[in-house]
């Protein structure tokens, strides 16, 4: 295609700009993961528009085998050297290194990753970041502290504390869109490259030539003055024979086992073959770079060319034949050709070798950690956590570059960060636990500012089972708290109900206390008693007891009308009985003194009548209230 060129304030690409630049003599893309992503163009001075190119003009192209066309900015013109210029460019996401943010944090989360993202636009000093968005699907559990200004694009990458550096993940830089994905690309293209055949490469030939065969493993105590080794001194991996020569290092088990333990040659036989087969030693490094041009008009071209369909982050698998061995590998990095559409190398790489020349070393870090086999140290060890799972598990130690502990890594496979592994992420900010790797998503957490997480992320991933917090004494089970409620043994809360007390369990019991610490209320096997400090109500065995410390009402009935207001009309005190008839027109009122109440009572006793009462009525009857 020809490239499109814009005027340097263009936020939309929908038509052909200032015009195409139809007299390009080369125009070529280069995009690394979490790397450089830039273009450079030679035009002639005498080409279409050449006189509408200056600093910071746009230029629009193609930068894999797709449709999807991105900005670059023009940051250098050279000189023309024979009537042609160099046009050097970089992706229009450069422009947040000349955006400043102002110092914020972030608390640990399963959004924290996205918090901090849309933090670093919220806190921008320049309306210019309106331009920009932020997405990710990264929810490792994390925290984000910012204590002074700072370029976001340093910010995304490349210095300590950075995006990357907290939460891990790869760019990709869509337009004015920046999007932080935990693994970019298709894991699962179905490409297989084999080597040996009809591709070569010196840096692939390095690898090979290095790769480790076996191990020596030892345990030493704290004071060097005992060893234990193996008879047969190695143990090798079950590739080793396919190999011309072995490459055997040493392999520390010192770690394993204390001094008052040490361990026998079985049991260390054993540790050693376990590391061995999960570490996947024997199998190389794959670092190749595929270079289109030398192949375009060679028969072996055609056993590349499926290759032209993948882009940056894909995973392809590489099969060396001389060795029947076959290794996983991605696309790390891609020249592409734009006027003739087409790529001109591809690095294919192992993520642990190629992520070390990033904008970050974040992964670099990890891997590097988990890499045993290249690294005398071997500081990945692959038994400390035998209930991980049935065969052992690994407990890798992520490191920053100046060797300083970052996070510990307990995983039932050999990388974390793969998307199957269970992972027990321990870092700064807390402890997570991941079914999906170490890059979460994290199911359960427990963050140092005190927040215990449980249950299904945000973003609706399945946990496969349903989250609950078990309580045991002793081996049986007295409490849980899920979905459904909580139970805790003797009783339970569960939707609307509360369950105190059961068969085969004791009486249930429930006291109320006001602010200081005061019982205000009971409820137990004897009863109910309510006490507001000035008397008590209490229920016991069929018997409502109303004791009043004051002259207020010790029974009190009222009405409350549809606008919310109340009306009393019966009040019962120690002094007197209140009556009222809302439902007479006009309604009435009547107070009868208590000593008078009773003094009428007396008198009926005595004269042996009952007019009084007779004239209390039940007025559904008709009949009287009190017979003779």
């Amino acid at each position: 295609m020809n490239p499109i060129l814009y005027a340097k304030n263009s936020t939309t690409f929908t038509t052909n700009g200032i015009g195409r630049l139809s007299d390009a003599v080369s125009c070529v893309v280069t995009e690394e993961i979490n790397g450089k992503y830039e273009m450079e163009m030679r035009y002639p001075t005498t080409g279409a528009h050449f006189s509408d190119i200056g600093m910071n003009s746009i230029i629009m192209t193609k930068h894999e085998d797709s449709d999807d066309l991105q900005p670059f900015e023009v940051y250098r013109i050279s000189k023309p050297i024979n009537g042609v210029v160099t046009i050097n460019a970089h992706h229009i996401s450069y422009r947040l290194s000349h955006m400043v943010c102002m110092p914020f944090s972030v608390s640990a989360g399963a959004n924290a990753c996205n918090n901090t993202l849309q933090g670093l636009k919220s806190n921008a000093v320049d309306t210019d970041i309106n331009v920009f968005t932020f997405w990710t699907d990264v929810h490792t559990l994390g925290t984000y502290n910012q204590t002074a200004p700072a370029s976001i694009r340093q910010r995304l990458g490349g210095v300590e504390g950075s995006v990357l550096d907290q939460f891990g993940g790869e760019y990709e830089w869509d337009k004015f869109t920046v999007k932080l994905h935990q693994t970019r690309g298709n894991q699962n293209t179905g490409y297989t490259l084999k080597y040996g055949k009809n591709i070569t490469d010196i840096e692939q030939e390095e690898e090979l030539s290095n790769v480790i065969t076996g191990v020596v493993p030892f345990w030493e105590n704290t004071d060097r003055t005992e060893t234990v080794t193996l008879t047969e001194k190695v143990v090798y991996s079950d590739y080793a024979s396919r190999y011309p020569y072995h490459l055997t290092v040493p392999l520390d088990l010192s770690d394993k086992w204390d001094d008052d333990h040490k361990p026998t040659e079985s049991a260390l036989r054993t540790a050693a073959q376990a590391y061995v087969n999960k570490s996947s030693l024997g199998i190389p490094k794959v670092s190749i770079s595929v270079s289109f041009v030398a192949l375009w008009q060679t028969e072996e071209y055609k056993d590349i060319a499926p290759l032209e369909q993948v882009s940056l982050g894909d995973a392809v698998m590489v099969y060396f034949e001389s060795l029947g061995i076959e290794a996983q590998a991605r696309v790390m990095g891609v020249e592409y050709d734009v006027l003739a559409e087409r790529y001109l190398d591809i690095q294919i790489g192992s993520l642990r070798s190629t992520l070390a020349k990033t904008l970050t070393d974040q992964e670099a870090k990890t891997l590097q950690s988990i890499e045993a086999a290249r690294n005398y140290a071997y500081e990945a060890t692959n038994t400390a956590t035998k209930w991980l799972t049935a065969n052992g598990g690994y407990v890798v130690a992520i490191k920053n570059q100046d060797g300083s502990w970052q996070k510990i890594a307990i995983s039932d496979r050999p990388n974390p960060f793969d998307s199957s592994a269970q992972v027990l992420l321990l870092t700064q900010n807390g402890l997570g636990f991941s079914k999906t790797g170490a890059n979460g998503y994290f199911y359960q957490g427990w963050t140092c500012d005190g927040q215990l997480l449980i249950g299904t992320p945000a973003n609706g991933a399945s946990m496969g089972y349903a989250p609950s917090i078990k309580i045991y004494n002793g081996g049986t089970k007295i409490g849980q708290w899920d979905k459904d409620g909580i139970d805790v043994g003797k009783g339970a809360i569960k939707g609307a109900n509360i369950t105190l007390g059961g068969n085969g369990n004791t009486d249930g019991w429930m006291h109320i206390n006001n602010s200081s610490g005061s019982q205000i209320g009971r409820w137990d096997n004897s009863g109910l008693r309510v006490n507001d400090g000035n008397g008590n109500c209490d229920i016991t065995n069929g018997t409502i007891t109303l004791i009043s410390k004051t002259s207020r009402s010790l029974i009190s009935m009222e009405k409350q009308s549809s606008g919310g207001s109340r009306e009393k009309y019966l009040s019962i005190s120690p002094s007197s009985i209140f009556f009222e008839d809302l439902t007479d027109s006009p309604a009435w009122s009547k107070t009868v003194d208590v000593r008078t109440l009773i003094d009428m009572i007396a008198m009926y006793d005595d004269c042996g009548g009952h007019a009084l009462f007779q004239q209390w009525k039940d007025t559904s009857t008709g009949n009287p209230l009190v017979k003779s």
